[in-house]
């Protein structure tokens, strides 16, 4: 026959099970999952954002490394009286064979310098760091 209740004789009514929806343990697991995802992949993006970094300044040393170049093929010297990097840039940007005045390195604690003297350009760490 049917469940009857106790109290008044009629028929216990069944809860449908036909919600949708999530239950609690399922987004906790999606959200563990997805913590140890990103627990992964943070650490790598970092690598690949300080190497990207350096190969950008490393870029930019060759540009600079160019413009010095036919400086020197066109002008038969190199440029006079420069003793640091940003009075390189802005001579070749003066007389134009850079386009930006300015030149900063992306990669952090990290300056451009030039020696007049080996007409070297290398990426140092910055004083004080």
């Amino acid at each position: 026959m049917g469940s009857k209740c106790k109290a008044n004789g009629k028929p216990k009514r069944h809860r449908r099970n036909d919600l949708n929806g999530f239950t609690l343990m399922e987004m906790i697991v999606v959200i563990a999952i997805l913590g140890a995802l990103a627990a992964l992949a943070i650490p790598r993006f970092t690598g690949v954002l300080a190497n990207s970094q350096e190969k950008t300044d490393q870029a930019n040393i060759r540009i600079v490394e160019s413009a010095i170049e036919l400086y020197q093929a066109e002008k038969g010297e190199l440029p006079t009286g420069v003793d640091t990097f940003n009075e390189l840039v802005t001579e070749l940007h003066r007389v134009g064979y850079l386009k930006n005045a300015e030149l900063k390195p992306v990669s952090k604690g990290k300056s451009f310098s030039y020696d007049a003297t080996s007409e070297a350009i290398s990426l140092v760490a910055s004083p004080g760091n």
